[in-house]
């Protein structure tokens, strides 16, 4: 099979959306311990120790039916990806690859982009924290904007990087404002598994946040799209989707209505 190159534009730098087209075995399931083998074999550069907590990429599980499978890998470094690669190795599976597309998002365009106050994400591969030894599988709207938050600065250029006071009014500023779903048990290796939720979360601001808010907060919701959230992002999990970013502030969350008889 000739080989297809899957580098950006020669000049330009990333994050950058991958998405590898694989000829696949019917039935094919990946184990995430497989899949972030294959991820580094793939795209761990020489200035990463394997070992780092904090590795410039990510990873989704597989998708697709009968003989072919979509792979959406993301690159967060601020600099260009080389990718040239006719096949992947899943462990002792090797599966072809018949296509291969970039999709280039710049730092400075996510952090350019409309300000918002909600956000809609969909969590298609099990999202999970960890909390003081203790796994976390909800979608707590702090701990995924620290992740993003966290994730961005280590990989975006200095002038680009969110601020600790901006940061900080995020995190005290952020809640959730619906969620549907379920959490999810998924085989990490054949007798390990790994809880996660999986489903639909909206994040929401609130009323009086400053103008630098909603931006920073637009950004890193399209940033997720790439990046993840949550641990073993490069592993499959944490892998989101951003479905809508909401330009208006939201409704004031009802008061609580008082309980008891009145004296």
């Amino acid at each position: 099979m000739p080989r297809r190159g899957c580098s950006p534009r020669e000049g330009e730098h990333v994050p950058a959306i991958i998405r590898l087209h694989l000829l696949t075995p019917p039935g094919l399931r990946v184990y995430p311990a497989r899949l972030h083998g294959a991820v580094c074999a793939l795209l761990e550069p020489a200035w990463v120790r394997h070992r780092d907590q904090r590795k410039p990429f990510s990873t989704g599980p597989l998708s697709g039916d009968g003989n072919t499978a979509a792979w959406r890998l993301g690159w967060l470094a601020d600099e260009p990806v080389e990718l040239d690669v006719n096949e992947v190795a899943f462990g002792p599976l090797v599966c072809p690859v018949l296509r291969c597309d970039v999709e280039q998002i710049l730092y400075a365009e996510l952090a350019a982009g409309p300000p918002a106050w909600t956000a809609d994400v969909d969590v298609i591969s099990p999202l999970y924290f960890s909390r003081n030894g203790r796994d976390h599988p909800l979608p707590d709207p702090v701990l995924m904007l620290r992740s993003a938050v966290e994730r961005w600065n280590a990989f975006a250029p200095a002038a680009l990087q969110v601020a600790d006071d901006i940061a900080q009014a995020l995190l005290g500023g952020v809640w959730l404002a619906s969620m549907s779903g379920a959490t999810a048990t998924t085989p990490v290796t054949a007798t390990m598994h790994q809880t996660g939720f999986v489903g639909q979360a909206r994040l929401a601001l609130g009323r009086h946040a400053p103008p630098q808010v909603p931006e920073a907060f637009a950004a890193l919701m399209r940033f997720a799209d790439i990046a993840g959230l949550g641990a073993q992002t490069t592993h499959g999990f944490g892998a989101v989707r951003l479905a809508a970013l909401g330009p208006s502030r939201p409704p004031r969350p009802a008061a609580p209505r008082p309980t008891g008889r009145r004296p």
